[in-house]
């Protein structure tokens, strides 16, 4: 290795020959050292061999530029300029094209193209990871055999979108299932799925989704993502679940055997009318049966169809009234379990007025007043003070109905009756129009079959063997006739002559003006009304009557 400043200086022959001989040592060497020669020249390269790892430079008149290095252990050139080393530059650049002659690209790095890469043949990454079919133009991902233009074997992941520029419309879907069923893009910001070239259901920008049987129909079920509402036969639900469906609709649920139960609810054909039903099917058949329904009017029936007292079942009505009817056997039971006491608990206006107890095999009727009714013999309502002294007449309770039949929604024909005022033109057997329940029905007069009860007066007669009792209340819940409460058995108060004076275990007989006296003996006669229990005046009239707790024998 050698330098020269590449110029023969006029010496003897001998310096002369040695001075050639060191320039051709430099060219042979490029001009090797560990440093720059003395003299350089533009274009003039030379080899840096300071190191194991050589370093090519060419002067450019005034600077040395490297153009490569050379490893003398590796024996491998590398290439400082980007022009050509492909190795050290990060935007390596082909002036033409890249010929393989048929040998691989190798390495564990990665190739970026930022343009286009066109593929003569077939083009495989990884044995089966990236597959080009260049024959059938099919592309496969984890499978070296795709049957279609793209093909992927496992799951296919995008961190940002996956768009596709196809049809827009439920027959043309831009991601399709086949050529009628797929995924498409009905309008901005909403995303559609058809089939059979309709649209089956639209998530909408609010995230709102909504299912359709067929496009441009009102949903068939609809989910209000904002509202936390869910709708079906409806758009727009009110409720958390709202269900809308034309004739009504059911709700059934199933096991895998088949056995259900149903929640139906249906129009009435009234305005507005609706019922709701509840059905189950009895063990050992398969036949959905009716158990329990809701009406328009809030009553509740059980067991029944038809709002009446006498077809058997429960019926539970809107306004309180509970009633049970079946053809035979006990028809309400209650039963105390553990410790005796009350089994029935009567109130009027939510104080207890009186119950129903058991005590070991003794049933007690606790606050018990026997009465019955009974009207005066001109139906007229009068002032009369409680406890006075009542006489029978011998003329009968008549009380009337009218009888029509109502038929349900399932065809059934059941038979109602309702209190009836008999008109003075009236008759038994008249047919009439009877308005029930919002509904005009051709109803038949009717008298109830009574066969024990008499109307009655105040007593007039001074120890009245016919006393019927003593006056308790006008029946205001009946307003077809002017009912009354007469007191004949259990404690009650009666009413007592101003000018009567009693003690405990008096017997009162009837006085002829509605009051009662003190009996003169001690037997019990048929003019008997009560005995005295408590000198205790409850309430003295003006008259100067008063009223005291007794016992009634009437």
């Amino acid at each position: 290795m050698a330098q020269h400043d590449y110029i023969i200086s006029n010496q003897t022959f001998p310096n002369t020959r040695a001075d050639i001989n060191n320039l051709a040592s430099a060219i042979a060497t490029n001009n090797s050292g560990t440093s720059a020669p003395t003299t350089q020249y533009a274009g003039q390269f030379w080899i840096d061999t300071t190191s194991t790892t050589w370093t090519l430079y060419i002067h450019d008149g005034t600077d040395d530029i490297q153009f490569a290095t050379i490893d003398t252990s590796a024996n491998t050139v590398n290439f400082v300029d980007s022009a050509l080393d492909v190795v050290t530059d990060t935007t390596p650049q082909l002036g033409g094209n890249l010929d393989l002659n048929s040998n691989d690209i190798t390495g564990t790095g990665n190739i970026n193209i930022t343009g286009n890469a066109t593929v003569s043949g077939d083009l495989t990454v990884d044995t089966d990871t990236l597959y080009v079919d260049s024959t059938n133009n099919r592309v496969g991902i984890n499978t070296s055999s795709p049957t279609n233009t793209l093909q992927v074997t496992g799951n296919i992941y995008a961190s940002s979108s996956i768009r596709a520029n196809g049809g827009n419309t439920a027959s043309s879907p831009n991601f399709a299932v086949d050529g009628n069923a797929g995924m498409f893009k009905p309008a901005g910001n909403l995303v559609g799925f058809s089939t059979a070239s309709k649209e089956r259901m639209r998530i909408d920008s609010n995230g709102d989704i909504s299912f359709y049987e067929d496009t441009g129909t009102t949903p068939k079920f609809f989910w209000d993502t904002s509202a936390e509402r869910l709708g079906i036969g409806t758009s727009s639900p009110n409720q958390i679940l709202e269900v809308l469906k034309t004739g009504g609709g059911s709700i059934r649920l199933s096991e895998l055997s088949a056995r259900y139960v149903e929640i139906t609810g249906y129009a009435e054909g009234t305005a507005n009318g609706s019922t709701m039903a509840f059905s189950t099917i009895e063990s050992g058949t398969s036949t959905l049966t009716e158990r329990m329904r809701i009406d328009s009017s809030g009553n509740v029936l059980v067991g029944k169809t038809v709002n009446d007292e006498n077809t058997n079942g429960i019926r539970l009505s809107s306004v309180g009234l509970a009633n049970f009817a079946r053809n035979s056997g006990g028809v309400l039971t209650l039963n105390r379990n553990g410790t005796d006491g009350t089994v029935v608990d009567i109130r009027g206006q939510g104080t207890t007025e009186g119950n129903i107890s058991v005590s070991g095999a003794t049933v007690s009727y606790n606050g018990f007043t026997g009465t019955h009714w009974s009207r005066l013999s001109d139906n007229s309502k009068p002032t009369i003070l409680k406890g006075t002294i009542l006489e029978s007449l011998d003329e009968m309770m008549d009380w009337y109905q009218v009888q029509f039949d109502i038929t349900d929604e399932e065809g059934n024909t059941t038979t109602q009756k309702q209190s009836y005022e008999l008109g003075d033109s009236e008759s038994v057997g008249d047919v009439i129009t009877y308005t029930y329940e919002g509904t005009d029905y051709q109803a038949t007069i009717i008298q109830e079959g009574d066969v024990k009860h008499t109307k009655a007066k105040i007593s007039n007669t001074v120890d009245a063997k016919n006393v019927y009792g003593v006056f308790m209340d006008w029946d205001n819940d009946d307003n077809t006739v002017n009912d009354m409460y007469v007191a004949q058995t259990g404690t009650f108060v009666v009413r007592i002559n101003g000018s009567e004076t009693v003690s405990k275990g008096d017997l009162i007989q009837s006085n002829g003006d509605g009051t009662g006296k003190v009996q003169a003996d001690d037997l019990l006669r048929a003019s008997t009304v009560a005995k005295v229990l408590s000198t205790t005046k409850i309430e003295t009239y003006d008259d100067g009557s008063y009223i005291v707790p007794c016992s009634l024998h009437c």
